[in-house]
């Protein structure tokens, strides 16, 4: 059994710039063993698949309040996500926290989510604050074996910091004022967004 399964589908401009922050999460997961489902390869028929085989699940692209989806195709819903092998799951997604994440913190096989309850907003001209709060907010979990718990509390923390960065650098990253203006309040809705179910003292 693997530890981590990976799902990045990469299916349009937005999803690939969340997939390459979930390659980069990736490469933090040194101690663990990984399956990397990219591009085409995150499938209906892979995700159903690799799913009873791994402890946990890393989620880096579109979702719904009931679906983590690509190609306007459900991956990962409350049919296929009991088969998990155990664990947590990170759904790097818009408003999966909704109602598949309450659902997931009660299901035997799912120990914890975490995810978000809106829009993952960011702006597609300057996503590396964004990126880089994503990263670092998962950092922790990854390599400290930080629980469930403190990795949602890094997350809001990485981006309030984003916030600061696109308030105070908008221009240099190319963006006009309402552009920069429009960035930080993404960066300030995703800090309130993240939510965790389930017990919250998980951990990998």
């Amino acid at each position: 059994m693997i530890d981590l399964l990976f799902i990045r589908p990469a299916d349009d401009s937005a999803a690939g710039h969340v997939a390459t922050w979930g390659q980069a999460v990736r490469l933090l997961a040194g101690g663990f063993t990984t399956t990397d489902l990219y591009g085409p390869q995150a499938s209906r028929a892979n995700v159903d698949v690799e799913l009873p085989n791994a402890t946990s699940l890393f989620y880096f692209g579109h979702g719904s309040p009931t679906e983590l989806v690509a190609n306007n195709a459900a991956l990962v819903d409350q049919q296929n996500l009991p088969t998990l092998g155990g664990g947590i799951v990170v759904a790097i997604a818009c408003h999966a926290a909704l109602t598949l994440g309450q659902v997931a913190g009660t299901t035997p096989n799912v120990v914890a989510f975490l995810g978000f309850d809106d829009e993952l907003g960011f702006p597609l001209l300057a996503p590396l604050p964004m990126g880089m709060a994503v990263i670092n907010g998962l950092r922790g979990l990854l390599t400290l074996l930080a629980d469930i718990s403190s990795a949602a509390d890094d997350l809001r923390q990485e981006f309030a910091q984003a916030r600061v960065d696109y308030k105070t650098n908008g221009a240099s990253y190319g963006l006009s004022p309402s552009d920069t203006r429009t960035a930080w309040l993404y960066a300030k809705s995703n800090q309130y967004s993240v939510q965790v179910h389930g017990n919250s003292s998980a951990h990998l």
